[in-house]
């Protein structure tokens, strides 16, 4: 039974030096680093508890030094390789348990307290070597080393109930078997009235139950982290998005100053100066009155009035201030009707459902919208009717233009219609849209989510 307990936790420490190498090489993970090492150190402690490799390496270590000198120097090499990998342990658990992060100056010392007994340790065992003391090595073992790992052992887990994440309950649970199999082991060994045969078999089934539990605590423990991995790729990724929409936003508001600058200056500067134009042909009419002069002035001041009222129009178009006076739906209405006026299409405008509140940013967008599908009906299909609906049905407003014209190509739908402004206010709102084109005619279908809509200052 103790070869088959051997057997089975040989064979644990090599596939977990294995899995930590992997670990580490693929999570970057330092903390599987010593891992690695406490699992290579602990199979050399192992092998060395196998009779036939335990007189093998003494039989190799008398021939170069002598017998006598073969067997001080194993029994505290023994103990010395006890001494490494229990340290590694007591690294990796501390950084598995994340007290690195949560309690830096306490996980400093302990570390420090770790590589002060390993060197310390280190060279007791040469001093006791070469007084050939090997004894008073195991006492130093026993009554020093010991204790010290204790003391942090029992800190370290109250301190991991109180800092660590969930994952700790698998390791802490595999953790107090191992250490307390290896205390039975311990004492069994070197205490000869308790009466224990195979002692050491208590070690191994520790090894095996502490790999077991950490098993379970190392699959949560990567559940966490790529948990944790995920979260700051969503993070950087809105972060992202935030940034393109403040782009976008910055963009429309300013395309917005934009055509109000324009429809100022077009208004007050060049409707007035054509208005002047017009008085000044008055005045000169009056000087130099004449049938001829009166037809042509006449006709000058009809061009002129054609001018002053598409300026107007035009003006209009590019900063409807309908929709601060209006409303979304009146300012959709009043310029349906403009453009049936204008240009003799028939556009029927219909609202459905309960209006409700919209912030005036998104009546923009929205009205831009309707503004540049309309015009792209009026320049390019040939439609002699066309629908523009409205549906509210909250949180969702469903936007309808359709025609009867003669409709278009893909190619042209992105190249020659001028979609790309739409593009950018429906992306603004995470909008979703559905084209259809045939020879009966166009329609577009889009659908608003209000509440997908980023929030703007």
């Amino acid at each position: 039974m103790e070869v088959f307990v051997w057997n089975m936790a040989i064979s644990f420490q090599l596939l977990f030096i294995i899995i930590s190498g992997v670990i580490f090489i693929y999570l970057r993970e330092k903390s599987f680093k010593f891992y690695s090492l406490y699992n290579f150190f602990l199979l050399l402690y192992l092998m060395s508890r196998n009779d036939d490799y335990y007189n093998l390496f003494e039989g190799a270590v008398a021939y170069l030094f002598g017998a006598q000198q073969a067997d001080v120097f194993v029994r505290i090499l023994n103990f010395f390789i006890q001494i490494v990998f229990y340290n590694f342990y007591s690294i990796f658990a501390l950084y598995f348990l994340d007290l690195d992060k949560h309690i830096k100056k306490y996980f400093n010392r302990v570390v420090l307290i770790l590589k002060i007994l390993g060197l310390l340790f280190l060279g007791f065992g040469i001093v006791c070597y070469f007084l050939q003391i090997p004894d008073f090595y195991i006492s130093l073992y026993t009554f020093l080393y010991l204790p010290v790992m204790l003391t942090i052992f029992i800190l370290s887990v109250l301190k991991a109930i109180r800092y660590s994440g969930k994952h700790k309950n698998f390791f802490l649970v595999g953790v107090c078997f191992y250490v307390m199999c290896a205390l039975i082991s311990f004492a069994g060994t070197f205490i000869p009235s308790l009466n224990m045969n195979n002692p050491i078999s208590f070690f191994y089934v520790g090894i095996i139950i502490e790999t077991i539990f950490f098993s379970l605590g190392l699959a949560y423990k990567i559940k966490l982290i790529n948990d944790e991995k995920n979260r700051v790729h969503n993070l950087v990724i809105q972060h992202r998005h935030q940034q393109q929409i403040g782009k976008m936003q910055g963009l429309l508001e300013g395309e917005e100053k934009e055509r109000k600058r324009i429809a100022e200056e077009l208004h007050d500067g060049i409707a007035g100066d054509l208005s002047a134009i017009k008085f000044s042909f008055t005045l000169l009419n009056k000087e130099h009155e004449s049938e001829e002069n009166n037809n042509v002035l006449n006709e000058v001041s009809i061009i002129i009035d054609k001018s002053c009222q598409q300026l107007r129009e035009i003006s209009h178009n590019l900063s409807p201030s309908t929709i601060t006076n209006l409303g979304l739906l009146g300012a959709v209405d009043l310029f349906c009707k403009k453009v049936e006026h204008l240009y003799g299409i028939e556009i029927i405008f219909l609202s459905k459902g309960d209006d409700f509140f919209i912030t005036k940013t998104v009546e923009t967008h929205i009205y831009r919208i309707i503004q540049e599908l309309v015009n792209n009906v009026v320049k390019h299909s040939e439609a002699k009717c066309a629908h523009v609906e409205i549906d509210f049905a909250f949180p969702y407003i469903h936007i309808l233009v359709k025609d009867n014209g003669k409709g278009f190509s893909s190619e042209t739908i992105s190249k020659g219609i001028g979609l790309s402004n739409i593009d950018s206010r429906l992306r603004f709102m995470n909008a979703q849209v559905k084209k259809d084109s045939s020879q009966k005619g166009t329609s577009f279908q889009i659908t608003i989510n209000l509440d997908k809509i980023p929030e703007t200052p």
